[in-house]
């Protein structure tokens, strides 16, 4: 091999060698995920990947290999592993509805907040044990998943009465963080009281400042003088009532929730919509890969050059493949370490839910066009579609 193009070639081969191996190694993810379940093991083995992590750098140097690069090549393998298995197990969960095994969950409040229930809701039926991680900020959720602390996370991002949740959109441009589920959760906000007392007696109101903002026509018509008091979950809203023990003190919660704190609803039905339903998402550390027999969504980021018709550009692309797009929210455009682009050209962040399959020669020809019209473009995850009820 004395040419460029002998070495180009050589390498060529050995890369599809590395192909070959990656999919039998994705066969052989496929039948342990089958044996994990029929013997209700867990899907996650810590223990035995860090021992695995250990023996493979140490086979790396003795390769001359870096055990920086090892690590690093291994981590994304194993967490792809990962996802094949739990994205298989799903698809068994979808006909048995039953598994046995234990998720460390991540999301916002302790118990009763929408987000339990929500999450609660969503992994009852694929897994036996949830072991939660209570977070005071959608950024500790996500750390959390990001660190390898849990296995997932739940996130608001969207509620038919105040809109979307600006604070979430913002968190996933500067995370690596994939969007691998989706729920939504009917929201039935009611006046919660920890003794019987009369609305006219209230002076003080507990709750997230999402449940103000959904409630704040019927807050003003009926509760003008009320004292507002922001907390960082709904949970600590109903605790705080809890423990205060007082007539003239109350929380915005649902009566379901506010049972588990001891507190009684005296007024229901509060929001300014009264079909008011929150979407929520899964975030996982790795896509998943969706049934192709199963309606898919993928959700993904672009920026567009700050001139008169680039977005028109974008969205004709979508129109010409007949995609259908189902979200559109724009965001001011946050610099991050995953973003290679100089600000400037390039101000402004899409994000979009769009109805198709990642995993599918349709998605790859469409992020082809995509990336001409686009300055970045990102897949932020491929998930199946919730229906109006939740999943």
């Amino acid at each position: 091999m004395n040419t460029v193009s002998e070495v180009r070639c050589s390498i060529d081969e050995i890369d599809e060698q590395i192909l070959r191996l990656l999919a039998k190694r994705r066969d052989l993810d496929i039948r342990m995920a089958d044996i994990k379940y029929n013997s209700g093991l867990p899907v996650r083995e810590t223990h035995e990947n860090e021992q695995s992590m250990q023996r493979l750098m140490d086979a790396g140097m003795s390769l001359n290999l870096s055990p920086d690069f090892v690590d690093s090549v291994f981590r994304t393998v194993f967490a792809n592993s990962l996802s094949q298995q739990i994205s298989y197990i799903q698809g068994i969960v979808g006909i048995n509805h039953q598994l046995n095994r234990k998720l460390n969950v991540s999301f916002l409040g302790n118990v009763g907040t929408y987000s339990y229930l929500a999450t609660y809701k969503y992994f009852n039926s694929i897994c036996d044990y949830i072991q939660p991680k209570n977070c005071t900020s959608f950024d500790d959720i996500i750390k959390a998943v990001e660190s390898g602390e849990c296995d997932c996370g739940v996130l608001p991002i969207e509620n038919t009465s105040s809109g979307c949740i600006n604070e979430v959109y913002d968190l996933l441009q500067k995370s690596d963080v994939k969007i691998i589920g989706e729920l939504t959760y009917p929201i039935e906000h009611t006046i919660l009281v920890k003794k019987d007392t009369e609305l006219s007696r209230i002076k003080r109101l507990y709750a997230h400042p999402q449940p103000f903002s959904q409630c704040s026509d019927w807050l003003r018509a009926n509760l003008p003088d009320v004292e507002l008091k922001a907390c960082s979950s709904s949970s600590e809203a109903m605790e705080t009532v809890k423990n205060l023990d007082r007539d003239d003190c109350a929380a915005i919660g649902c009566s379901e929730a506010g049972a588990l704190y001891s507190l009684k609803s005296i007024h229901g039905n509060i929001a300014n919509q009264k079909r008011n339903i929150t979407r929520f998402i899964v975030i996982g550390m790795s896509n998943i890969i969706v049934p192709q027999d199963i309606e898919a969504k993928t959700s993904i980021t672009f920026t567009t050059e700050n001139t008169p018709g680039s977005l028109v550009r974008v969205l004709n692309v979508f129109s010409r493949n007949n995609i259908n797009v189902v979200k559109l929210q724009s965001r001011p455009r946050i610099q991050n370490n995953l973003d290679s682009e100089t600000r400037g050209v390039w101000d402004e962040t899409f994000y979009a839910d769009i109805l198709i399959n990642a995993n599918t020669p349709l998605m790859t020809a469409l992020l082809a066009e995509l990336r001409e019209v686009t300055g970045s473009i990102r897949v932020l995850g491929c998930y199946a579609v919730s229906n109006t009820a939740g999943r």
